[in-house]
């Protein structure tokens, strides 16, 4: 296998993990979680942890809605500028892939709150142009500005998670590389 060719493959391990992570939640709501958690350990410290993997996972397939077509544009392009490019170049551009997604959240945060980011977006015009006395005169007064800045708090979260999950993938994938490459798995260029 091409080194190139397994970049492209690695692209599809998030979506792997969505699918196997809505099956186990799918099992765990059939089951009960009640049930899953009672009968899977005596334990208290054993109980918690299962939640916390519980919660986890269920946490990583709801936000699979949020995530997967961000993602699924990510990949398209990633695949479409790929072409002709050399392994390394590729390479560089999957470990950079999870800053990528991280910042294109901010499009969901503008979707769920369009008043507040309107008011944090005039709020930045005016500090650019160094206009901030009159930031101070419309918007603390009001209450304007901490309800603007939810929209960038809320874009620093989803963008965090990202950066994690996403170079969670990352790990997995250079691991995977570097046993395939002990090996001798991948054909030269």
């Amino acid at each position: 296998m091409k080194r190139k060719t397994f970049y492209n493959i690695s692209l599809s391990l998030p979506y792997i993990a969505l699918i196997a992570s809505g099956a186990f939640m799918l099992s765990v709501f059939v089951a009960g979680l009640g049930q899953v958690v009672s009968n899977g350990s005596q334990d208290g410290f054993l109980a918690i942890l299962l939640g916390i993997l519980v919660g986890s996972v269920a946490l990583y397939s709801v936000g699979g809605f949020i995530w997967v077509p961000l993602y699924t544009w990510m990949v398209v392009v990633m695949l479409f500028w790929g072409r002709g490019k050399t392994a390394n170049e590729i390479r560089n551009m999957y470990l950079l892939s999870p800053i990528l997604l991280g910042c294109s959240m901010g499009f969901p945060a503008v979707l769920m709150d369009l008043p507040g980011a309107m008011l944090l977006l005039f709020w930045g015009l005016l500090h650019i142009a160094n206009l901030d006395f009159i930031v101070r005169g419309i918007f603390e007064n009001n209450g304007f500005l901490e309800a603007s800045l939810a929209v960038g708090v809320l874009w620093v979260f989803m963008a965090a998670i990202c950066l994690v999950v996403g170079y969670g993938f990352v790990g997995i994938v250079l691991l995977i590389e570097r046993i395939m490459t002990r090996r001798g798995v991948f054909k030269e260029e």
